[in-house]
């Protein structure tokens, strides 16, 4: 089990413990443990992630789409770009047996050559099973969020048999390989020549395009779309389409897009705007990439420094966690309920097996170990009265902007 795992696991259990008292997202998210939470994204995103495989005169091919309405599955453009000269393309996953799709409509901005930022859609319709789960579209995605890619990759795939009969040409009776997750963070949100694009760090290859790219609910903030790599240098970039161009797609041509709770969707991009015509990379100036770091979660705020990303954000919760995932920060304003400071943290160290509460500044402080990771505790007065801010810090202590986290909060 990695070392993440079990930090944030111990954050959970102690958030739980102050269900009762805690926001609504303490109570209906965290009340189950954390890995508990990755089964359940885990079960979803494997009904919703669909293995496409088409078939025409030239051969046979394969992508990766995901379902967006009762009976509509998004893929991108070119990985169904054959199908003009007629062909089939079929939908399958573990749980959906093969089926034959038809091609609704497909929007490619840039067919000679995609570049980032350009659009690249394509909207299947396909008789579902019962019971097929729809995936929600989630529009805000900042830098530093945790975001995973679901897919049928190549280099993963290439190795199961349904793959290597594939390859060979043969369609009857198609089994789809098991779909892949992948994890990482949103590097950053470009703008470049044909619109705006996720550069992200979960990684992908051919296979992924038209996947997924979701945050740590199963809702999706993007669709992988494309990969660039610098031969001489080895690096690599991972790209994503924004999930705004996706409500939009699927707005226009007659699918009500299922939308995060909360969210409206917002007007469509002005490709008119000169910026958009640069034709290159716009970098962000120096203040404005720090306000963009700083997260606003109801009564309080905090920046995420280089090297952290957000793992979950709700109202008065955040959960962050290094990108080398050996150290998780947790910050939560609750209400206390008459109980004192004092008995609040008593109450939280009795419940855990920590160690005696000691108070310094008027912060109460204790720790305790679970499963081999120290976690450390802060309790103290919140500014709006009857309010406590409580702050888990679990792993390792001495990571870099780990300090740079607890300066920078700021309670409204």
């Amino acid at each position: 089990m990695k070392m993440y795992l079990k930090a944030t696991a111990a954050i959970i259990l102690g958030l739980a413990l102050l269900a009762s008292s805690a926001p609504a997202w303490a109570v209906s998210t965290l009340r189950s443990d954390f890995e508990e939470r990755r089964r359940s994204l885990a079960a979803l995103m494997e009904a919703a992630t669909v293995w496409i495989v088409t078939e025409d005169d030239e051969g046979v091919g394969s992508g990766t789409g995901f379902i967006v309405g009762d009976g509509y599955i998004v893929t991108n453009a070119h990985v169904v770009s054959d199908l003009g000269r007629g062909g089939t393309v079929y939908v399958l996953n573990e749980r959906i047996s093969a089926r034959k799709a038809s091609l609704v409509k497909t929007l490619y901005d840039s067919p000679t050559g995609w570049q980032p930022g350009g659009r690249d859609f394509a909207l299947l319709r396909f008789d579902p099973p019962k019971g097929v789960p729809v995936l929600a579209i989630n529009t805000e995605v900042r830098r530093m969020d945790r975001v995973s890619a679901w897919g049928y990759p190549r280099m993963a795939t290439q190795f199961d048999v349904n793959t290597e009969r594939l390859r060979r040409g043969d369609t009857r009776d198609l089994k789809p390989p098991p779909v892949v997750f992948t994890e990482g963070s949103v590097n950053t949100i470009i703008k470049a020549k044909l619109g705006e694009a996720i550069l992200h760090s979960a990684q992908i290859s051919r296979g992924n395009s038209g996947g997924p790219l979701v945050n740590s609910r199963g809702e999706v903030v993007g669709v992988n779309t494309w990969r660039y790599r610098a031969e001489d240098e080895g690096d690599f970039l991972n790209g994503a389409q924004p999930a705004n161009e996706l409500a939009w797609f699927l707005t226009e041509n007659g699918v009500t897009p299922k939308l995060a709770e909360g969210q409206q969707l917002a007007p469509p991009p002005a490709r008119d705007d000169p910026s958009w015509k640069l034709g290159k990379l716009k970098s962000a100036p120096a203040q404005e990439e720090k306000e963009d770091r700083r997260r606003d979660v109801g009564s309080f705020s905090a920046l995420v420094p280089p090297g952290w990303s957000v793992l979950e954000e709700e109202e008065d919760s955040l959960l962050l966690i290094s990108d080398d995932q050996e150290a998780v920060v947790g910050i939560l304003v609750y209400d206390s309920e008459g109980r004192s400071l004092s008995q609040s943290a008593k109450d939280l160290s009795e419940n855990y097996g920590g160690t005696e509460p000691e108070v310094d500044d008027d912060v109460y402080i204790f720790s305790f170990s679970d499963d081999g990771v120290d976690t450390m505790v802060f309790i103290g007065e919140a500014k709006a009265e009857g309010r406590l801010t409580m702050i888990f810090i679990s792993g390792e202590k001495e990571k870099p902007g780990l300090e740079e986290i607890l300066n920078s909060l700021e309670d409204k």
